[in-house]
């Protein structure tokens, strides 16, 4: 049987060419010349004697057989950092690497004080945050592109650790008919021309609606939440979206609670607890020390 020769290099090359559909980009994270980059993920392909990626005008794109590889070959840069871990913590050095994918309304208002705390602690191991639609930050804890993952609950097939409960609130103009009242029932934006946010929390607006057996009069489905709240204050439509999402700035804006109220749970994700490298161990255990020092009505 043919031994195969491989280096870590070779496969961080390929993992991260993989994950940026770049080669320029992965020279330059990798702090390699684009050409040593190529070279690395040649001599894997030679050395597996299959075809990875393929180039063309429009990019880098990974074969089928590369995709199969790339779980592998992320599971071993997975183990090796944890093998870098446990060395280094094994002599008193606190080192390692998160990466950690959010979405922006997350990142924005509930993550700030966690990760300032924990690189004040641990000042060795870095935070590398993604940010993305909960979809794709579904996705990127499936594939392990990211170590720790914030997600809706339920989430099946990943362990999680529940952090908080953001509220549903509906948005509407400042000079709206709707804007004198403080709380509302969700069939009193039946007949308004609602604007729909496709960031992640569609589904659990849509499950809203239908519990109360109704069905939103949906104009617009937009991504941007600034993009949502430009057209809310323009008349445009009306919208429900989390707390967490609301802009520092409002003005123009009227808030209301739901009765009966409704909330999205959050938690941090990852594929297994018992696999977890020494630094997302630390991160984890850090985060549930913060968490019980966070106001009632924000954590779970």
């Amino acid at each position: 049987m043919k031994r195969i020769h491989i280096t870590l290099a070779q496969i961080q090359a390929f993992v991260t060419v993989a994950e940026a559909r770049s080669f320029t980009i992965a020279s330059e994270q990798l702090g390699m010349t684009q050409s040593a980059v190529s070279h690395a993920v040649a001599a894997l392909e030679k050395e597996l004697q299959v075809s990875l990626l393929e180039r063309d005008r429009n990019g880098v794109f990974i074969t089928e057989i590369g995709q199969r590889v790339l779980i592998y070959a992320q599971d071993m840069l997975t183990n090796a950092e944890r093998m870098r871990q446990e060395t280094s913590a094994a002599v008193g050095l606190e080192t390692g690497k998160v990466r950690l994918g959010s979405f922006p309304s997350v990142s924005a208002r509930f993550l700030p004080s966690l990760l300032r705390q924990f690189r004040q602690r641990y000042p060795g191991i870095e935070i590398i945050l993604f940010e993305g639609t909960d979809d794709e930050v579904r996705e990127w804890i499936h594939t392990r592109a990211v170590d720790i993952g914030v997600v809706v609950l339920p989430a099946d097939g990943l362990e999680t650790i529940s952090i908080a409960q953001d509220e549903f609130l509906a948005v509407v103009a400042h000079n709206h008919q709707l804007a004198e009242q403080r709380q509302i029932h969700i069939r009193q934006l039946a007949h308004e021309p609602f604007i729909m946010s496709k960031a992640g929390c569609k589904p659990l607006i849509t499950a809203m609606f239908r519990k109360a057996k109704i069905t939103p009069k949906t104009q617009f489905e937009v991504i941007d939440l600034r993009t949502i709240f430009a057209m809310v204050q323009e008349g445009m439509g009306v919208t429900i979206v989390p707390e967490m999402a609301l802009p520092t700035d409002s003005s123009g804006l009227h808030v209301m609670s739901l009765k009966p109220k409704h909330f999205r749970h959050l938690a941090f994700a990852v594929p297994s607890l018992e696999t977890a490298t020494p630094a997302v161990a630390e991160f984890l255990n850090e985060a549930k020390v913060w968490m019980q020092s966070l106001p009632s009505n924000v954590a779970t």
